[in-house]
């Protein structure tokens, strides 16, 4: 039961990620609505926790790749970023 209502959760907090980033990338205003703006953060933070625990072999899922590449500008010339979006592309199937 708990594991199920865990996984409703993530559900509803994965649709609320996708709808943000969509409205941000619609919106000229979107990126920076207060709420908007903290979902897509806190998403970019659990995204690059994951990163961060397993540098050389996390591999973003698609919804997880759609925040962090909206994101990109913060991750010029690092490292582990670029480790972790060449993992994404070598692991996508078309």
């Amino acid at each position: 039961m708990a594991a199920a209502a865990a996984a409703n959760a993530r559900s509803q907090q994965d649709a609320s990620v996708a709808q943000a980033l969509e409205i941000a990338r619609e919106s000229p205003d979107g990126s920076s609505d207060p709420t908007i703006s903290k979902i897509l953060e806190g998403a970019l933070a659990r995204i690059w926790s994951k990163v961060a625990a397993h540098p050389d072999s996390y591999v973003m899922t698609k919804d997880e790749f759609a925040v962090f590449n909206f994101f990109q500008h913060r991750f010029i010339g690092n490292k582990m970023a670029l480790g972790a979006r060449k993992r994404f592309w070598d692991n996508t199937h078309a």
